[in-house]
Protein backbone atom coordinates (compact mmCIF):
# COMPACT_ATOMS: atom_id res chain seq x y z
CA UNK A 1 0.00 0.00 0.00
CA UNK A 2 3.04 2.44 0.54
CA UNK A 3 3.58 2.68 -2.53
CA UNK A 4 0.51 3.15 -3.99
CA UNK A 5 0.40 6.25 -1.75
CA UNK A 6 4.08 7.26 -2.77
CA UNK A 7 3.21 7.37 -6.03
CA UNK A 8 -0.50 9.21 -5.75
CA UNK A 9 1.76 11.91 -3.57
CA UNK A 10 4.33 12.04 -6.28
CA UNK A 11 1.61 12.43 -8.73
CA UNK A 12 -0.35 15.54 -6.71
CA UNK A 13 3.12 17.22 -6.13
CA UNK A 14 3.88 17.02 -10.18
CA UNK A 15 0.45 18.45 -11.03
CA UNK A 16 0.76 21.53 -8.23
CA UNK A 17 4.05 22.25 -9.83
CA UNK A 18 2.68 22.13 -13.06
CA UNK A 19 -0.71 24.33 -11.79
CA UNK A 20 2.31 26.89 -10.43
CA UNK A 21 4.29 26.88 -13.73
CA UNK A 22 0.95 27.84 -15.60
CA UNK A 23 -0.12 30.52 -13.04
CA UNK A 24 3.20 32.21 -13.23
CA UNK A 25 3.10 32.39 -17.18
CA UNK A 26 -0.69 33.27 -17.14
CA UNK A 27 -0.43 36.12 -14.54
CA UNK A 28 2.29 37.99 -16.59
CA UNK A 29 5.22 37.72 -14.75
CA UNK A 30 7.10 36.25 -17.90
CA UNK A 31 6.49 38.03 -21.04
CA UNK A 32 7.89 39.02 -24.15
CA UNK A 33 8.19 42.66 -25.11
CA UNK A 34 8.68 43.77 -29.11
CA UNK A 35 11.94 44.76 -29.56
CA UNK A 36 11.02 48.35 -31.87
CA UNK A 37 13.26 48.09 -35.45
CA UNK A 38 15.27 51.14 -35.44
CA UNK A 39 13.90 51.21 -39.12
CA UNK A 40 10.74 52.19 -37.86
CA UNK A 41 9.29 55.52 -37.03
CA UNK A 42 7.32 55.47 -34.02
CA UNK A 43 3.77 54.25 -33.66
CA UNK A 44 1.46 56.91 -34.92
CA UNK A 45 3.45 59.17 -37.10
CA UNK A 46 2.76 57.42 -40.90
CA UNK A 47 -0.28 58.07 -42.66
CA UNK A 48 -2.13 57.26 -45.72
CA UNK A 49 -4.78 58.45 -48.48
CA UNK A 50 -6.64 55.81 -50.33
CA UNK A 51 -8.43 58.06 -53.40
CA UNK A 52 -10.38 56.36 -56.20
CA UNK A 53 -14.04 57.52 -57.77
CA UNK A 54 -14.74 55.40 -60.56
CA UNK A 55 -14.92 51.61 -61.57
CA UNK A 56 -12.28 50.42 -63.58
CA UNK A 57 -10.22 53.85 -62.67
CA UNK A 58 -7.19 54.29 -60.47
CA UNK A 59 -7.38 53.42 -56.76
CA UNK A 60 -3.92 54.91 -55.76
CA UNK A 61 -2.36 55.20 -52.20
CA UNK A 62 -0.26 57.90 -51.14
CA UNK A 63 1.50 58.75 -47.16
CA UNK A 64 4.18 59.94 -45.45
CA UNK A 65 6.09 59.34 -42.01
CA UNK A 66 7.43 56.10 -42.88
CA UNK A 67 11.16 54.92 -42.97
CA UNK A 68 13.26 56.50 -45.85
CA UNK A 69 13.64 53.31 -48.31
CA UNK A 70 11.64 50.83 -46.76
CA UNK A 71 9.45 47.89 -47.74
CA UNK A 72 6.12 47.67 -46.71
CA UNK A 73 2.90 45.45 -47.22
CA UNK A 74 -0.37 47.36 -48.33
CA UNK A 75 -3.16 44.76 -47.59
CA UNK A 76 -6.27 45.67 -49.25
CA UNK A 77 -10.09 44.52 -48.70
CA UNK A 78 -12.17 44.56 -51.42
CA UNK A 79 -15.31 45.75 -51.69
CA UNK A 80 -16.25 41.90 -53.22
CA UNK A 81 -15.24 40.55 -49.75
CA UNK A 82 -11.97 39.42 -51.41
CA UNK A 83 -7.95 40.71 -50.59
CA UNK A 84 -4.96 40.94 -51.50
CA UNK A 85 -1.22 42.63 -50.73
CA UNK A 86 1.12 44.70 -52.58
CA UNK A 87 4.12 46.13 -52.41
CA UNK A 88 4.40 49.82 -50.66
CA UNK A 89 8.07 50.63 -50.51
CA UNK A 90 8.99 54.37 -49.01
CA UNK A 91 10.99 56.81 -50.63
CA UNK A 92 14.62 58.36 -49.78
CA UNK A 93 11.72 61.07 -47.97
CA UNK A 94 9.77 58.67 -46.39
CA UNK A 95 6.77 58.71 -48.38
CA UNK A 96 4.22 56.09 -50.01
CA UNK A 97 2.71 55.92 -53.24
CA UNK A 98 1.24 52.98 -55.45
CA UNK A 99 -1.49 52.49 -57.94
CA UNK A 100 -4.07 49.74 -58.45
CA UNK A 101 -7.70 49.26 -60.25
CA UNK A 102 -10.71 49.90 -58.90
CA UNK A 103 -12.44 46.83 -60.50
CA UNK A 104 -15.93 47.05 -58.03
CA UNK A 105 -18.12 49.79 -56.48
CA UNK A 106 -17.89 50.09 -52.68
CA UNK A 107 -15.33 51.14 -49.84
CA UNK A 108 -11.77 49.64 -50.07
CA UNK A 109 -10.05 49.52 -47.14
CA UNK A 110 -5.86 49.29 -46.94
CA UNK A 111 -3.31 48.46 -43.51
CA UNK A 112 0.04 49.32 -44.08
CA UNK A 113 2.46 46.78 -42.15
CA UNK A 114 5.85 46.67 -41.53
CA UNK A 115 7.56 43.24 -43.35
CA UNK A 116 9.40 40.92 -41.82
CA UNK A 117 8.82 38.63 -39.26
CA UNK A 118 7.28 40.56 -36.77
CA UNK A 119 4.84 42.69 -38.97
CA UNK A 120 3.62 45.98 -37.01
CA UNK A 121 0.88 48.66 -38.02
CA UNK A 122 1.52 51.50 -39.40
CA UNK A 123 -1.65 53.28 -40.35
CA UNK A 124 -4.89 52.28 -42.11
CA UNK A 125 -7.43 54.39 -44.68
CA UNK A 126 -10.23 53.68 -46.67
CA UNK A 127 -12.57 55.11 -50.14
CA UNK A 128 -15.83 54.33 -51.75
CA UNK A 129 -15.72 53.87 -55.36
CA UNK A 130 -19.12 54.27 -57.39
Amino acid sequence: MSIVWSRIRRLFLAGALLAAVVGVLESGTVSYLPVASKHNPPAGTAQCTLTGSTVGGALTLTGGGYAPNTNYAAEFQWPNGGAGTLPANSDGSGAISMSTFAWWPGTYQVSIFTTGRHTQLMASCSTTVS
